[in-house]
C-alpha cells in the first residue's frame, strides 16, 4: 500500500519543442504527485504528452520549465517561467505598472531563481554519473521491438544497466540476468537470442528485465502494453502487479485506455 512520503513531484513541468521559428508545447505546466508504494495513473488521448512527460522526468529531455523533485531532491530545473518573468516584468515597466525598484527586484528574485535551477541540472547530472539516482528511477518503453538494441542477446540487454554501474564479475552478472529472466516468465535458455527472435509479449517481458535488475524505486511504464495483442497484455500487466508487490516498486504508469489503468 502506498505511504505519505512523496517520491516524485512534479511541478508545472513545461517541454517545448523548436521547429524553426515556431515553438510547439508539447507539455505545458503538469504538476502530480507520486506517493512510495502506488501506481500512479497518467492517462491522456494520444498526442497529448504523456510519453513527453516520462522522457522528461527521466531526463531524455532537458525540460523547458518547472521543476521535478525525487525524494525530496530536484533532479530537473527549467528555466524558462523566471526567463519569461522578467520579460513581463520589463513590459509592465514600460507601461508603469510597476516602478523601477519593484522591477529591479523582480528581476534580481528570478535571475537567483534561474542560477539556482542550472545548478540543480548540474548535480544531478554529477549524480548520474556516479550511478546513483539513474539506478532507481527505470523505464519501460511502449514499444518492445525499438527500444531493443537487434544487434544485442538478451543477456547483454539485460546485463547492460550493471556493467555500466561498474560491475565485472561476469559470474554475478549471468546469475543476476538467469535469475531476472526467471521473474519475468521467461528461460535461462533464452539469454544467448537476439530480440527478433520472440513475439511482442516476450520482448516486453526483456525490457521489465532490464529495468528491474538495477532494482528500482521507481518505475515509469510508457503505455506498456499497447503494442502487444489483447490475449497478451493481461499478462504484462499481471506480471507488473507481482513485481510491485514482489519488489515494493512505484510505478508511474502511462496509457490512454481508462480500463487498462
Amino acid at each position: 500500500m502506498p505511504n505519505q512520503e512523496v517520491l516524485l513531484k512534479v511541478e508545472n513541468l513545461q517541454q517545448y519543442f523548436k521547429s524553426g521559428k515556431y515553438e510547439n508545447k508539447a507539455v505545458d505546466k503538469v504538476s502530480f504527485e507520486v506517493y512510495k508504494g502506488e501506481v500512479f495513473g497518467l492517462v491522456g488521448e494520444s498526442g497529448c504528452g504523456k510519453t513527453t512527460t516520462g522522457r522528461s522526468i527521466i531526463r531524455l529531455y532537458d525540460i523547458t520549465g518547472g521543476s521535478v523533485y525525487y525524494k525530496g531532491e530536484r533532479i530537473c530545473a527549467g528555466t524558462r517561467s523566471y526567463k519569461d518573468a522578467i520579460i513581463q516584468a520589463k513590459k509592465d515597466a514600460a507601461l508603469g505598472k510597476i516602478t523601477a525598484q519593484e522591477l529591479d527586484e523582480i528581476i534580481l528574485k528570478n535571475k537567483v531563481e534561474i542560477e539556482s535551477a542550472k545548478a540543480d541540472h548540474k548535480k544531478w547530472r554529477r549524480t548520474n554519473k556516479n550511478n546513483n539516482l539513474i539506478n532507481e528511477i527505470q523505464m519501460i518503453f511502449q514499444d518492445p521491438i525499438a527500444s531493443l538494441d537487434p544487434r544485442m542477446t538478451v543477456r547483454d540487454i539485460i546485463a547492460e544497466g550493471l556493467i555500466i554501474r561498474g560491475i565485472k564479475d561476469k559470474d554475478y552478472i549471468n546469475e543476476q540476468v538467469y535469475k531476472i529472466l526467471d521473474t519475468v516468465g521467461l528461460v535461462q535458455e533464452h539469454a544467448n537470442r537476439y530480440p527478433h527472435e520472440f513475439s511482442g509479449g516476450q520482448r516486453q517481458r526483456i525490457g521489465i528485465a532490464r529495468a528491474i535488475i538495477m532494482n528500482p524505486e521507481l518505475i515509469i511504464a510508457d503505455e506498456p502494453i499497447s503494442a502487444l495483442d489483447v490475449s497478451i497484455q493481461a499478462q504484462v500487466i499481471n506480471l507488473l502487479n507481482e513485481l510491485t508487490e514482489k519488489m515494493g516498486l512505484t510505478i508511474l504508469f502511462i496509457a490512454h485506455d481508462l480500463s487498462v489503468v
